[in-house]
Protein backbone atom coordinates (compact mmCIF):
# COMPACT_ATOMS: atom_id res chain seq x y z
CA UNK A 1 0.00 0.00 0.00
CA UNK A 2 2.74 2.18 0.71
CA UNK A 3 4.88 1.69 -2.00
CA UNK A 4 1.36 2.35 -4.40
CA UNK A 5 1.23 5.45 -2.65
CA UNK A 6 4.55 6.84 -3.17
CA UNK A 7 4.28 5.55 -6.96
CA UNK A 8 1.14 8.12 -7.43
CA UNK A 9 2.72 10.77 -5.15
CA UNK A 10 5.58 10.68 -7.43
CA UNK A 11 3.57 10.46 -10.46
CA UNK A 12 1.25 13.48 -9.52
CA UNK A 13 4.61 15.32 -8.80
CA UNK A 14 5.99 14.72 -12.43
CA UNK A 15 2.35 15.84 -13.96
CA UNK A 16 2.25 18.87 -12.04
CA UNK A 17 6.15 19.31 -12.72
CA UNK A 18 5.17 19.40 -16.61
CA UNK A 19 1.95 21.65 -16.05
CA UNK A 20 3.25 24.15 -14.01
CA UNK A 21 5.12 26.15 -16.63
CA UNK A 22 1.86 26.47 -18.69
CA UNK A 23 -0.26 27.09 -15.38
CA UNK A 24 2.14 29.82 -13.96
CA UNK A 25 2.00 31.51 -17.60
CA UNK A 26 -2.31 31.58 -17.00
CA UNK A 27 -1.79 32.85 -13.30
CA UNK A 28 0.44 35.52 -14.27
CA UNK A 29 -0.79 36.75 -17.63
CA UNK A 30 -4.17 36.17 -17.29
CA UNK A 31 -5.94 35.47 -14.32
CA UNK A 32 -4.16 37.84 -12.21
CA UNK A 33 -4.74 41.03 -15.13
CA UNK A 34 -8.41 39.72 -14.88
CA UNK A 35 -8.91 39.84 -11.11
CA UNK A 36 -6.85 43.22 -10.77
CA UNK A 37 -8.96 44.92 -13.30
CA UNK A 38 -12.58 43.71 -11.41
CA UNK A 39 -10.63 45.57 -8.63
CA UNK A 40 -9.50 48.57 -10.60
CA UNK A 41 -12.65 49.31 -11.55
CA UNK A 42 -13.69 49.83 -7.87
CA UNK A 43 -10.84 52.33 -7.44
CA UNK A 44 -9.58 55.68 -9.05
CA UNK A 45 -5.60 55.35 -9.75
CA UNK A 46 -3.23 58.04 -8.57
CA UNK A 47 0.16 58.78 -9.00
CA UNK A 48 0.50 57.97 -5.15
CA UNK A 49 -1.38 54.80 -5.36
CA UNK A 50 -5.09 53.68 -5.42
CA UNK A 51 -8.15 55.08 -3.99
CA UNK A 52 -11.55 53.22 -3.80
CA UNK A 53 -14.29 54.76 -5.03
CA UNK A 54 -16.78 52.46 -4.90
CA UNK A 55 -19.22 52.34 -7.73
CA UNK A 56 -18.16 56.11 -9.05
CA UNK A 57 -16.50 54.61 -12.52
CA UNK A 58 -19.65 52.82 -13.25
CA UNK A 59 -21.88 55.53 -12.51
CA UNK A 60 -19.79 57.99 -14.41
CA UNK A 61 -20.06 55.60 -17.38
CA UNK A 62 -23.68 55.92 -16.84
CA UNK A 63 -23.93 59.54 -17.05
CA UNK A 64 -22.43 59.53 -20.36
CA UNK A 65 -24.98 59.72 -23.19
CA UNK A 66 -22.20 58.74 -25.63
CA UNK A 67 -21.41 54.87 -23.89
CA UNK A 68 -25.53 53.90 -24.15
CA UNK A 69 -24.01 54.47 -28.29
CA UNK A 70 -20.56 52.50 -27.40
CA UNK A 71 -22.97 49.52 -25.94
CA UNK A 72 -25.40 50.04 -28.72
CA UNK A 73 -22.31 49.88 -31.28
CA UNK A 74 -20.71 46.91 -29.44
CA UNK A 75 -24.22 44.85 -29.77
CA UNK A 76 -25.27 45.93 -33.10
CA UNK A 77 -21.56 44.80 -34.03
CA UNK A 78 -22.70 40.83 -32.95
CA UNK A 79 -26.01 41.35 -34.25
CA UNK A 80 -24.77 42.17 -37.65
CA UNK A 81 -21.93 39.84 -37.89
CA UNK A 82 -22.41 36.66 -36.21
CA UNK A 83 -26.08 35.21 -37.83
CA UNK A 84 -25.21 36.01 -40.96
CA UNK A 85 -21.50 35.04 -40.68
CA UNK A 86 -22.59 31.94 -39.69
CA UNK A 87 -25.02 31.13 -42.08
CA UNK A 88 -22.56 32.75 -45.23
CA UNK A 89 -19.29 30.14 -43.15
CA UNK A 90 -22.49 27.11 -43.24
CA UNK A 91 -23.39 27.70 -47.17
CA UNK A 92 -20.01 28.31 -47.82
CA UNK A 93 -18.62 24.76 -46.37
CA UNK A 94 -21.80 22.57 -47.24
CA UNK A 95 -20.62 24.04 -51.37
CA UNK A 96 -16.95 23.29 -50.86
CA UNK A 97 -17.67 19.70 -49.03
CA UNK A 98 -19.47 18.78 -52.10
CA UNK A 99 -16.40 19.47 -54.34
CA UNK A 100 -13.26 17.05 -55.12
CA UNK A 101 -10.54 16.40 -52.79
CA UNK A 102 -7.80 18.73 -54.34
CA UNK A 103 -10.65 21.63 -55.00
CA UNK A 104 -11.39 21.81 -51.35
CA UNK A 105 -8.10 22.41 -50.28
CA UNK A 106 -7.77 24.82 -52.56
CA UNK A 107 -11.00 26.98 -51.69
CA UNK A 108 -10.86 26.26 -47.72
CA UNK A 109 -7.10 27.57 -48.11
CA UNK A 110 -8.32 30.43 -50.10
CA UNK A 111 -10.64 31.27 -47.68
CA UNK A 112 -8.35 31.01 -44.52
CA UNK A 113 -5.50 32.96 -45.95
CA UNK A 114 -7.06 36.20 -44.66
CA UNK A 115 -7.83 34.59 -40.78
CA UNK A 116 -4.00 34.43 -41.04
CA UNK A 117 -3.34 37.83 -42.36
CA UNK A 118 -2.19 40.89 -40.39
CA UNK A 119 -5.29 42.81 -39.51
CA UNK A 120 -3.68 45.88 -40.21
CA UNK A 121 -2.44 44.62 -43.68
CA UNK A 122 -6.43 44.01 -44.32
CA UNK A 123 -7.81 47.08 -42.62
CA UNK A 124 -5.05 49.26 -44.88
CA UNK A 125 -6.18 47.23 -48.31
CA UNK A 126 -9.79 48.24 -47.20
CA UNK A 127 -9.15 51.62 -46.37
CA UNK A 128 -8.02 51.93 -50.42
CA UNK A 129 -11.38 50.47 -51.41
CA UNK A 130 -13.42 52.63 -49.31
CA UNK A 131 -11.75 55.90 -50.83
CA UNK A 132 -14.28 58.25 -51.58
CA UNK A 133 -12.20 59.39 -54.65
CA UNK A 134 -10.08 56.09 -56.18
CA UNK A 135 -11.63 53.50 -54.01
CA UNK A 136 -12.73 50.12 -56.18
CA UNK A 137 -16.01 50.42 -54.65
CA UNK A 138 -16.98 54.05 -56.04
CA UNK A 139 -15.54 53.13 -58.88
CA UNK A 140 -17.90 50.59 -59.83
CA UNK A 141 -20.81 52.75 -58.29
CA UNK A 142 -19.74 55.26 -60.91
CA UNK A 143 -20.17 52.67 -63.39
CA UNK A 144 -24.16 52.54 -62.86
CA UNK A 145 -24.34 55.59 -62.37
CA UNK A 146 -24.55 56.22 -58.74
CA UNK A 147 -22.50 58.86 -56.72
CA UNK A 148 -19.39 58.19 -54.57
CA UNK A 149 -20.21 57.45 -51.06
CA UNK A 150 -18.00 58.45 -47.73
CA UNK A 151 -17.79 54.39 -46.58
CA UNK A 152 -16.22 55.49 -43.56
CA UNK A 153 -16.82 59.17 -43.24
CA UNK A 154 -20.86 58.73 -42.98
CA UNK A 155 -22.03 57.36 -39.70
CA UNK A 156 -24.81 55.61 -41.55
CA UNK A 157 -22.59 53.53 -43.62
CA UNK A 158 -19.69 53.89 -41.33
CA UNK A 159 -20.56 50.62 -39.13
CA UNK A 160 -21.77 48.88 -41.86
CA UNK A 161 -18.46 49.18 -43.87
CA UNK A 162 -16.64 47.74 -41.17
CA UNK A 163 -19.06 44.72 -40.85
CA UNK A 164 -18.77 44.19 -44.65
CA UNK A 165 -15.40 43.84 -44.34
CA UNK A 166 -15.63 41.39 -41.27
CA UNK A 167 -17.53 39.13 -43.29
CA UNK A 168 -15.34 39.64 -46.25
CA UNK A 169 -12.19 38.30 -44.48
CA UNK A 170 -12.70 36.90 -41.10
CA UNK A 171 -14.84 33.72 -41.87
CA UNK A 172 -12.25 30.94 -42.79
CA UNK A 173 -11.33 28.98 -39.88
CA UNK A 174 -15.84 28.52 -39.18
CA UNK A 175 -15.62 27.18 -42.75
CA UNK A 176 -12.81 24.44 -42.29
CA UNK A 177 -14.81 23.46 -38.99
CA UNK A 178 -18.19 23.05 -40.26
CA UNK A 179 -16.34 20.97 -43.71
CA UNK A 180 -14.56 18.77 -41.31
CA UNK A 181 -18.06 18.53 -39.01
CA UNK A 182 -19.72 17.99 -42.14
CA UNK A 183 -17.24 14.66 -42.90
CA UNK A 184 -18.21 13.24 -39.88
CA UNK A 185 -22.29 12.72 -40.97
CA UNK A 186 -22.48 8.99 -41.87
CA UNK A 187 -23.13 8.98 -45.30
CA UNK A 188 -25.88 6.08 -45.20
CA UNK A 189 -28.07 9.14 -43.90
CA UNK A 190 -28.09 10.86 -47.31
CA UNK A 191 -28.37 7.78 -48.98
CA UNK A 192 -31.54 6.93 -47.18
CA UNK A 193 -33.05 10.26 -47.62
CA UNK A 194 -31.95 9.93 -51.18
CA UNK A 195 -34.04 7.12 -51.44
CA UNK A 196 -37.01 8.48 -49.92
CA UNK A 197 -36.84 11.51 -52.53
CA UNK A 198 -35.59 14.19 -50.41
CA UNK A 199 -33.25 16.86 -52.35
CA UNK A 200 -30.41 17.67 -51.63
CA UNK A 201 -31.28 21.18 -49.84
CA UNK A 202 -34.11 19.57 -48.06
CA UNK A 203 -31.24 16.76 -46.87
CA UNK A 204 -29.21 19.84 -45.79
CA UNK A 205 -32.00 20.90 -43.33
CA UNK A 206 -33.19 17.78 -42.22
CA UNK A 207 -30.00 16.27 -41.81
CA UNK A 208 -26.57 18.67 -42.49
CA UNK A 209 -27.93 21.45 -39.95
CA UNK A 210 -29.35 19.45 -37.11
CA UNK A 211 -26.31 16.87 -36.98
CA UNK A 212 -23.79 19.91 -36.93
CA UNK A 213 -25.26 21.68 -34.21
CA UNK A 214 -22.49 21.08 -31.85
CA UNK A 215 -19.98 22.99 -34.66
CA UNK A 216 -22.19 25.81 -34.91
CA UNK A 217 -22.59 25.80 -31.32
CA UNK A 218 -18.39 26.19 -30.93
CA UNK A 219 -18.38 28.96 -33.95
CA UNK A 220 -21.02 30.80 -33.04
CA UNK A 221 -19.69 31.50 -29.57
CA UNK A 222 -16.26 31.90 -30.74
CA UNK A 223 -17.63 34.23 -33.55
CA UNK A 224 -19.61 36.43 -30.98
CA UNK A 225 -16.74 36.66 -28.92
CA UNK A 226 -14.51 37.87 -31.65
CA UNK A 227 -17.65 40.39 -32.73
CA UNK A 228 -17.40 41.56 -29.60
CA UNK A 229 -13.65 42.49 -29.39
CA UNK A 230 -13.01 44.41 -32.65
CA UNK A 231 -10.37 46.79 -32.18
CA UNK A 232 -7.84 46.48 -35.18
CA UNK A 233 -10.04 47.37 -38.04
CA UNK A 234 -11.17 50.15 -35.93
CA UNK A 235 -8.33 52.01 -34.92
CA UNK A 236 -6.85 51.56 -38.40
CA UNK A 237 -9.76 53.12 -40.70
CA UNK A 238 -12.10 54.67 -38.22
CA UNK A 239 -10.28 55.62 -34.95
CA UNK A 240 -14.00 55.31 -33.70
CA UNK A 241 -15.42 57.83 -35.54
CA UNK A 242 -17.34 59.43 -37.28
CA UNK A 243 -19.36 61.25 -33.95
CA UNK A 244 -19.23 57.44 -31.78
CA UNK A 245 -20.42 55.80 -34.76
CA UNK A 246 -18.41 53.05 -34.63
CA UNK A 247 -16.97 52.97 -31.30
CA UNK A 248 -17.09 49.76 -29.38
CA UNK A 249 -16.89 49.31 -26.23
CA UNK A 250 -13.06 47.52 -26.69
CA UNK A 251 -11.97 50.93 -28.22
CA UNK A 252 -13.65 52.69 -25.56
CA UNK A 253 -11.29 51.02 -23.36
CA UNK A 254 -8.42 51.86 -25.25
CA UNK A 255 -9.14 55.46 -25.23
CA UNK A 256 -10.27 55.73 -21.34
CA UNK A 257 -7.07 53.66 -20.40
CA UNK A 258 -4.15 55.16 -22.91
CA UNK A 259 -5.74 58.41 -23.84
CA UNK A 260 -7.56 59.89 -20.88
CA UNK A 261 -5.42 57.68 -18.65
CA UNK A 262 -8.44 57.14 -16.42
CA UNK A 263 -7.69 53.09 -16.25
CA UNK A 264 -10.61 52.95 -13.21
CA UNK A 265 -13.17 53.86 -15.79
CA UNK A 266 -11.73 51.88 -17.98
CA UNK A 267 -11.56 48.64 -16.00
CA UNK A 268 -15.39 49.44 -15.63
CA UNK A 269 -15.91 49.29 -19.43
CA UNK A 270 -13.70 46.13 -19.46
CA UNK A 271 -16.23 44.92 -16.49
CA UNK A 272 -19.26 45.65 -18.34
CA UNK A 273 -18.21 44.18 -21.66
CA UNK A 274 -17.35 40.64 -20.16
CA UNK A 275 -20.65 40.44 -18.75
CA UNK A 276 -22.02 41.25 -22.03
CA UNK A 277 -20.32 38.80 -23.49
CA UNK A 278 -20.78 35.93 -20.87
CA UNK A 279 -24.42 37.14 -21.09
CA UNK A 280 -24.57 36.20 -24.99
CA UNK A 281 -22.40 33.36 -24.90
CA UNK A 282 -24.61 31.52 -22.30
CA UNK A 283 -27.39 32.52 -24.26
CA UNK A 284 -26.28 30.56 -27.67
CA UNK A 285 -25.11 27.72 -25.51
CA UNK A 286 -28.44 27.30 -24.17
CA UNK A 287 -30.47 27.49 -27.40
CA UNK A 288 -28.04 25.56 -29.74
CA UNK A 289 -26.82 23.10 -27.29
CA UNK A 290 -27.29 19.67 -28.69
CA UNK A 291 -26.49 16.00 -27.52
CA UNK A 292 -26.46 14.17 -30.66
CA UNK A 293 -24.71 11.55 -31.06
CA UNK A 294 -23.66 9.64 -34.38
Amino acid sequence: MRSRFSRRTINNFWGYFFVMPSLLTFLIFSLYPMVDSIILSFQRLRLTGREWVGLSNYQKLLDETAFFTILNNTILYALLIVPFGVLLSLIMAWLIFRLPGPAQTFFKSAFYLPVVTSGVVLSIVWLYLYDPAFGLLNYLLGLVGIEPVLWLADPTFSLISLVIMYHASHWGGSIIILTASMGGIPRELYEAASIEGASIVRQMISITVPLLRPALTYVSILGTVASLQIFTEIFVMTRGGPNYATTNMVFSIYEYGFIRFDFGRASAVAVLLLIVTVSLAIAQFRVLRSNIEY
